[in-house]
């Protein structure tokens, strides 16, 4: 059943910019739930939770959170930290084997909370999610069955670290090695100590982590594939080695709980489940993830994401386990967020969706503020035909991610260039690409009433 203290008209601009997500990006299912600091103001459901059966998703049915799941893992190591366990500059030596011959100095929690220690993804969690999930095409064959295997292949990929700049590498074995960290410490299985800790006192007794767990419960997702277009079910990843780094089962509803404990500065129902100095500390920023063509830049704390956006500050992390995406966030400030989850991976992600969310429920157009549908909204009165003077050069202008392809198919002319955004300003219309003599050029597009017109080196095309 859906809850829905927002305004009536707040209710309908979510309801239908999520059903025409679902509709655009061919979604089965997805569940959404926003809250504030002492409210669930909306929870719903939209689409199946399983296409045979035409199950509705609801705001109770489980998915994988995927790398969600991060977040959950360092509420854990930072409950241990407040609780004399260990401390965040301590080597991960201390309590593993797996990278004590590591080059220079060595590496410390902190490090494997904000992926800043050298280490490059090696590729151990990608390569299990791709068999676990029935990819069998893309198995690139490494021993990942046990604990020693990945013992072995972490202790392999030691040289693989830069240690002469600073430099941001999402490092997913990591968190393995932190869940590892907590059993190591607690003499507790990871999922055992999380649900102790930290779902019971959230209320959320209906989030696991076992293949056994999920299929003893009717509400649940089926997982989806999107191939040529087509939802084809497919599978769920489950594995012990995943459940660190992502591995977590779980729905809006419950997520919606979890979001309410940082709102809360770490209480729920009256339970500190972690001190306000140990969530401040978890929410601030230490690594610099990204860049966005604003200049804006997207930073990482512990196990979270940390970002500028509709003049606040921005809290998330989103998770993707091949066929189930997610993601949560929450504006600190204003005191609002957001939970989404589906059960495919579409193109326009769970997290383009909850920014769209929570812009809308500060009265922005999405088109706005969220770089994903502003690259959009840029983009789609440039596509088309073109033609010069005469049509003696044509053109095709398509979309692709960010940018654009332009293909010129003229006898002797024939070209493709991808050409990139030099703003993020949806009514920016300059783009630039690069030539295999090293030169960047110039690409700009005119929008006004008589038409689009589009300058590219010497010549100018108008759209037909």
């Amino acid at each position: 059943m859906a809850t829905t203290p927002l305004s009536a008209e707040t209710t309908r601009d979510v309801e239908s910019f999520v059903s025409q997500w679902v509709r655009d990006e061919g979604v089965p299912g997805v569940s959404v739930a926003i809250v504030d600091k002492t409210d669930v103001l909306y929870t719903n459901g939209f689409g199946a939770r399983n296409l045979e059966t035409n199950a509705p998703a609801t705001p109770e049915t489980l998915y994988g959170i995927g790398s969600c799941t991060k977040s959950i893992t360092t509420v854990a190591i930072l409950q241990l930290a407040e609780d004399g366990q260990l401390t965040l500059d301590d080597s991960v030596d201390t309590y593993l084997p797996h990278l004590r011959e590591v080059n220079a100095d060595p590496i410390t929690i902190h490090e494997l909370l904000t992926h800043s220690s050298g280490m490059p993804s090696d590729g151990s969690l990608s390569a299990l999610i791709t068999r676990l999930t029935g990819r069998s095409e893309q198995d690139p064959n490494q021993p990942l069955s046990s604990d020693d295997d990945f013992r072995r292949h972490i202790e392999g990929s030691v040289d693989e670290r830069l240690t002469d700049r600073d430099r941001f590498f999402y490092y997913n074995t990591g968190y393995y090695l932190l869940g590892e960290v907590i059993e190591s410490v607690t003499e507790q299985s990871y999922a055992g100590y999380i649900r102790d800790r930290i779902l019971e006192p959230l209320a959320m007794t209906r989030s696991l982590f076992s293949k056994t767990d999920f299929e003893a419960v009717e509400n649940r997702m089926t997982p989806y594939n999107r191939e040529d277009g087509t939802a084809v079910e497919g599978k769920l990843a489950f594995d012990e080695r995943l459940y660190a780094a992502g591995g977590m089962i779980s729905s809006v509803t419950e997520m919606a709980n979890y979001l309410q404990m940082f709102l809360r500065e770490g209480t729920f129902d009256n339970q500190e489940i972690l001190s306000s100095e140990s969530i401040d500390s978890m929410t601030k920023p230490y690594a610099t993830r990204e860049e966005y063509l604003d200049e804006r830049e997207q930073g990482y704390g512990y196990g979270v994401a940390v970002e500028a956006f509709l003049d606040d500050t921005l809290v998330n992390h989103g998770g993707m386990m091949g066929t189930t995406t997610a993601w949560f966030g929450y504006l600190a400030d204003t005191g609002i967020g957001v939970v989404t989850m589906c059960n495919t991976a579409p193109e326009k992600r769970p997290s383009d969706l909850g920014k769209a969310l929570l812009a809308i429920t500060q009265d922005e157009p999405p088109s706005a503020v969220v770089p994903t549908y502003m690259l959009e909204q840029k983009a789609e009165p440039l596509l088309g035909e073109y033609a010069s003077y005469h049509d003696i050069r044509t053109a095709t202008v398509s979309k692709n991610d960010g940018g654009l392809n332009i293909s010129f198919d003229d006898p002797g002319w024939s070209a493709d260039h991808y050409v990139y955004p030099k703003r993020l300003q949806s009514d920016d219309y300059q783009y630039s690409f690069i030539t295999d003599t090293g030169k960047q050029v110039p690409v700009e597009f005119h929008v006004d009433d008589d038409g689009v017109s589009m300058l590219f080196q010497r010549w100018q095309l108008h759209k037909q």
